[in-house]
């Protein structure tokens, strides 16, 4: 059985979703400076056509919506035809749409679960079969800390990162005997564009440039979960790791959400 391992530049493409902004910007050029050639995937191709320009020899722009299943198959089909396999994938797309649980919007829930569930889902069907009868490829799905438990406003975001947790260890599992490394990765409060309607407190926020460097040192390592800030989401898993009649109110308390409505 060939054991799975971190895939390296000379094994192949790395392939990065929602690599027009934020994390998945910062890491395309983290990744172009350790000898990666790098294909970045996105709905906004102006955006992916101007950081493809900072290197042209090593990015290849590659546009798609993800929740679009037929086109990711055609996009990564398109990229290993020209480029040669991808042997690693970076699955960072998704949005964060807040939901007022008094007055909510079903739209609202429907397209984060199109998104960050099914859209992951579709680039996992285009990657898993192909690696496997490579007996080789490594996957980091993109959660967060959101997923450990409940917090205010996310009650569709953190729905869909506590499922991609769930989904990550089911394919861990799976796809080990298949040379298939599988990692997840939980970060704490980045600074990206999803925060910007995010109205509670944000300790320990990093930048984006942070997360890449520190989602680049997981993808060489073996480890199920790349998780950082530590001192923050190791905090965090403390905390939902108390019952939940302590956590609940506590979680209320520290984001302010214990305060009573304005009359």
């Amino acid at each position: 059985m060939t054991l799975p391992r971190p895939a390296k530049p000379q094994d192949g493409l790395i392939w990065i979703t929602g690599a027009s902004s934020g994390i998945g910007e910062a890491l395309t050029r983290r990744l172009v400076r350790q000898g990666w050639r790098v294909a970045i995937s996105a709905r906004n191709a102006e955006k992916l056509n101007a950081l493809a320009a900072e290197a042209p020899d090593q990015i290849i722009p590659a546009p798609v919506d993800i929740t679009d299943a037929s086109a990711v198959e055609a996009a990564v089909a398109g990229l290993e035809a020209e480029h040669g396999a991808i042997a690693c994938a970076v699955l960072n797309a998704g949005i964060y749409i807040t939901i007022d649980a008094a007055n909510p919007k079903f739209e609202d829930y429907a397209k984060t679960f199109e998104v960050n569930l099914n859209g992951t889902a579709a680039c996992l069907t285009a990657l898993t079969p192909r690696m496997s009868a490579r007996r080789s490829g490594q996957i980091a799905i993109v959660s967060s800390a959101t997923a450990f438990g409940g917090m205010p406003t996310a009650s569709a975001y953190g729905a869909t990162k506590a499922a991609l947790v769930n989904m990550a260890e089911c394919l861990r599992i799976e796809l080990h005997r298949h040379g298939v490394l599988i990692q997840c990765v939980t970060p704490g409060f980045v600074e990206t564009p999803a925060q910007d309607d995010n109205e509670f407190p944000k300790p320990f926020m990093v930048s984006a440039d942070t997360a890449a460097q520190r989602i680049a040192a997981g993808l060489d390592s073996k480890r199920f979960e790349i998780t950082f800030p530590r001192r923050f989401t190791w905090m965090l898993k403390l905390i939902y790791a108390l019952p939940r009649a302590w956590r609940i109110p506590l979680v209320r308390k520290q984001t302010g959400w214990d305060k009573p409505l304005d009359q």
